[in-house]
């Protein structure tokens, strides 16, 4: 069987451009992974992944992790035509960045 290699995620800037096809599990996790480098993230998502973003900040905050600071919705021009956007932007909390620091040792 060939096993995919694993690679440390090392995000260059503040923005997770979230897929349709992630997990909301995954999407979790990447998203501490951004909020312990630079204390904010700002998640986007088109079309059917929209609801995946919603998903993943709302757990971030449930958990108290991160608050979210602002939602952004948009409608994005690509070339076969229309898509809708959002960008939900969230700022980790005091205890979140304990809680992630301990939970990701990179």
């Amino acid at each position: 069987m060939d096993q995919q290699k694993k690679t440390l995620i090392d995000p260059k800037d503040k923005t997770f451009q979230l897929r349709g096809s992630a997990k909301p599990r995954t999407s979790v996790f990447i998203s501490k992974i951004f909020l312990k480098k630079f204390d904010e993230v700002d998640i986007h998502a088109l079309g059917d992944a929209i609801s995946g973003a919603v998903r993943c900040a709302e757990t971030l905050q449930r958990q108290g992790l991160a608050t979210i600071q602002k939602i952004e919705t948009l409608t994005q021009t690509l070339e076969n035509g229309k898509k809708q956007k959002i960008i939900v932007s969230l700022k980790v909390t005091q205890d979140g960045k304990k809680r992630i620091n301990e939970e990701i040792k990179q």
